[in-house]
């Protein structure tokens, strides 16, 4: 209608950027106008199943709209009035973005399940019986947990018991290409944080955080022990602090792991956060040790690679010197 503003929404599955780099151009080039001013523009995923799709959308898992402006998600949001679910109004590029997320996911929980299943068959265990009882766990399994961006996992049962099952696996001739691959997608994930302190072409190194969980000095396959070893290894001047880590207290495994992984720990460790923040060019940030987190500089002082999405990341993305994993 003349005069009323038109809103361009787009349903296709596309690659993040695709909308605002290629398809708004074209549709500011073609109208002579601008987009967010003279047209609206929205990314609006479908969730939708072949078979089930008006059942779908009359009672949709979540809706997901992408707006270029709040009048532009206004007017897609109209579409759905008086729809149950979960409503997310985002930028663009994060609603491009999250069909894969939903599609990855997917494929991956199949091609988990199947792998799973073929090794249960060949060691003569009843796969079905077993991810009835797996999927009974919502705190861990079903649910939310493990599912943030975070710095790469470590500790004395998950790589021991991977490693376990795709021993067993190959030992039965049963092919497990993503439990497989699972360590060495760790270990590519814990390479990143080395590459971000290359990148800074600097020297002199703070880590923070060692042992593998909060609150205990349990160093055995920590991913941080593995990140001091990456970085001492390539001739980093390293300092490390972690309240719950003192040398003449680990005992037993703990102390020969240690001794086998890092023998110069005891030349690295400091004794306060703030020595290590004046020893560093770099700080690498592995824990959530309040005494860590409050004493973090903002603006201006060493580059700050953050492992754990602090509290306050989202203020601090801004800043120059900031560098998150995976964020």
């Amino acid at each position: 209608e003349q005069g009323r503003r038109h809103t361009v929404v787009f349903r296709s599955t596309m690659l993040p950027g695709t909308c605002l780099n290629l398809l708004v151009p074209i549709l500011e080039k073609n109208t002579g106008g601008t987009a967010g001013v003279d047209f609206g523009v929205a990314v609006n995923p479908e969730f939708l199943r072949e078979g089930t799709s008006v059942r779908d959308f009359l009672d949709p898992p979540k809706t997901v709209v992408g707006e270029f402006d709040p009048a532009s998600g206004d007017a897609v949001l109209a579409l759905y009035d008086g729809l149950p679910g979960e409503v997310f109004r985002v930028p663009v590029p994060t609603a491009e973005a999250i069909k894969y997320a939903d599609n990855a996911f997917h494929g991956l929980k199949i091609g988990f399940a199947n792998e799973l299943g073929a090794v249960c068959q060949a060691l003569g265990v009843d796969s079905h019986q077993v991810m009835d009882v797996f999927l009974a766990d919502r705190k861990l399994n079903i649910s939310p947990a493990y599912l943030r961006p975070g710095f790469a996992f470590g500790g004395s049962c998950l790589p021991k018991d991977l490693r376990s099952l795709v021993h067993a696996a190959q030992r039965a001739d049963v092919s497990v290409p993503i439990l497989a691959h699972v360590l060495i997608s760790n270990s590519d994930h814990l390479q990143r944080a080395v590459d971000l302190v290359e990148r800074t072409g600097k020297r002199r190194v703070g880590l923070f955080g060692l042992s593998f969980k909060p609150g205990t000095d349990d160093l055995r396959e920590s991913p941080l022990v593995e990140l001091a070893e990456r970085l001492f290894g390539k001739g980093y001047d390293i300092k490390i602090y972690d309240a719950n880590v003192s040398l003449s207290r680990l005992l037993g495994a703990n102390r020969e792991y240690i001794e086998s992984r890092l023998p110069h720990l005891a030349q690295l460790l400091a004794d306060s956060v703030d020595e290590v923040l004046e020893h560093a060019e770099v700080c690498l940030v592995g824990t959530r040790d309040p005494a860590v987190l409050s004493a973090l500089p903002h603006g201006e002082g060493p580059v700050i690679v953050d492992l754990i999405r602090l509290p306050d990341a989202e203020t601090r993305r801004t800043e120059p010197g900031y560098v998150g994993l995976a964020w």
